[in-house]
């Protein structure tokens, strides 16, 4: 810290709905960092008794810790509610059964201030379901810490979608305030419109290298496809807007048939790793609209057997042996 300045506070946003195998470590590892003015805003999106007694008794262990109780209304109230509570001059928000490196929130506010930035950026990585620390297989090659363009932050997004969530980042509230950045609630992929528009507002952007200083737990597919699927045209109306929106943010930035190409591949991307096969059918006729209405004449040759084939039940094998395509 530079000298004489006082640390800034660091607000993290925690919602909870139960999950007590993995809430622990999480908080533990908010609460040993190395960077101690902060505090830990816990939003619990109507948890059931257990998880409400234990919330209770790590909130009278540390006085940095607390807890706002709220009737279950998904993640986005709850970050949002848990913004609205933040005191801090920075904004983390952090998934309850993840956990964070010591390090990190000291050696993002030495970052921030000596570069002067309103947001930075880092990597994550995976735990798996040994609690095995797993690196991802690709990623940006920052081989020091470095100012980056609102253009090269967004790139991030679209080339690793990983990026997208806001774990990867945390940014000065009055990003939020000042331009009144809200979570889509009601929605699921509210993170598609939430990271860029967050972005695109920052008015200088420092990416932390030596990373990951994030660690994302994987639990298998089990229960986002559970969600997905409890009701299928309301999941397939969140995306399509969300990548709508995105898309209209990255038009600020990037030239129209990049935006579109991107835009070709996440569709792809979410039908052929992430949905679930029996809401395929579906998807991949409002897959179609979609590209008709974007132009398909900004694909290539391959695109357009790509699409042209989205309605069969042979777009996995079509898709994986005709075109490999990078998780943008």
């Amino acid at each position: 810290m530079m000298k004489n300045e006082p640390e800034p506070l660091v607000s993290v946003i925690m919602p909870v709905y139960n999950q007590l195998d993995f809430l622990d470590p999480a908080i533990k590892s908010i609460l040993r960092q190395s960077y101690s003015n902060l505090e830990l805003i816990i939003v619990d999106d109507g948890s059931n008794l257990e998880t409400k007694k234990f919330l209770s008794q790590v909130a009278a262990s540390d006085q940095r810790i607390k807890i706002f109780h709220q009737v279950n209304a998904g993640q986005s109230v709850a970050r949002n509610n848990g913004l609205s509570k933040a005191k801090g001059t920075y904004i983390y928000f952090m998934d309850s059964d993840d956990l964070v490196d010591t390090d990190l929130f000291k050696q993002s506010i030495r970052l921030l201030r000596q570069s002067q930035a309103d947001l930075i950026i880092f990597d994550i990585g995976e735990l798996n379901e040994k609690n095995e620390r797993v690196l991802m297989d690709d990623g940006p090659n920052y081989q020091r810490s470095k100012l980056i363009s609102t253009e090269e932050a967004l790139s991030l997004i679209i080339r690793y979608s990983r990026f997208v969530a806001p774990f990867n980042y945390f940014a000065r509230k009055d990003i939020y305030t000042e331009n009144q950045i809200t979570f889509p609630e009601n929605m699921i992929f509210e993170d598609q419109i939430s990271t860029p528009t967050v972005y695109s507002h920052a008015g200088k952007i420092v990416f932390l290298a030596g990373g990951p200083f994030y660690w994302y737990r994987r639990r298998g597919n089990s229960v986002t496809g559970e969600k997905w699927t409890k009701n299928l045209k309301q999941t397939i109306t969140d995306l399509f807007f969300a990548l709508d929106k995105e898309r209209q943010i990255y038009l600020n930035f990037f030239n129209e048939k990049y935006i579109d190409n991107w835009h070709f591949h996440r569709m792809i991307r979410f039908y052929n790793f992430y949905f679930p096969f029996n809401i395929r059918k579906e998807f991949s006729k409002k897959m179609k609209d979609d590209i008709v209405s974007i132009g398909i004449n900004s694909l290539t040759r391959r695109e357009k057997m790509t699409y042209r084939a989205a309605s069969s039940s042979y777009i996995n094998y079509f898709y994986r042996n005709f075109r490999k395509i990078k998780d943008m």
